[in-house]
Formats: structure tokens, C-alpha cells, sequence
């Protein structure tokens, strides 16, 4: 390794204080948790990725990557998953807890 150049992990711990980072976590772990309610409840119902997203009038690769957590879905988009698995979609807003 060249010595002028920092390591990957040098240049990691340094990013990971930032605001920026945060903000792309929170989003990444938010994306992550809404695919695994929808999966949760496709797997309960006994549907097949293709069967919800044919209900839900989108194509199975964009439902297996919402799943995966590999997109942020737009509220519309919840609302028609929602529908099509015979749920209702509910948005709350709730204080921050203390950290």
C-alpha cells in the first residue's frame, strides 16, 4: 500500500461522524425495516414477490428490491402494497427519543 494514501478504514471512520453519513443511515435503515414489514406480511398471506406485485401494479424486481431495503418507497407506493395485502397503511409522526 502506498503511504500517501489512507486506508479505507481511515477514510470510513472519518465519514462516519458526519451529518451526511447519519442522514444516509437512517434513510438506508428506514428503507430496510419498510421492506422487511412488507415481506412479513406477503410471507404471512402465502404470496410470491410476483403475485403482490402484480396486485400492486409494479413489476417483481422493484418488490424484491423494496424488500431487499435497496429503495426508499414513496408513500403511493406503501398505500398500494398496502391495498393489494389487504392492510392499511398508517404514517405517523412521533417525538424523537433522547439519545
Amino acid at each position: 500500500m502506498n503511504p500517501q494514501h489512507d486506508s479505507y478504514e481511515q477514510v470510513a471512520r472519518a465519514r462516519r461522524g458526519t451529518a451526511e453519513y447519519r442522514e444516509g443511515y437512517d434513510e438506508a435503515r428506514r428503507a430496510f425495516m419498510l421492506g422487511q414489514l412488507v415481506r412479513q406480511r406477503r410471507l404471512e398471506q402465502e404470496l410470491s414477490q410476483s403475485e403482490l406485485a402484480a396486485r400492486a401494479g409494479m413489476t417483481q424486481p422493484s418488490l424484491s428490491r423494496l424488500e431487499a431495503g435497496g429503495t426508499v418507497p414513496t408513500i403511493p407506493v406503501l398505500d398500494r402494497l398496502a391495498t393489494a395485502l389487504g392492510a392499511e397503511l398508517v404514517v405517523t409522526i412521533t417525538p424523537a427519543t433522547a439519545a
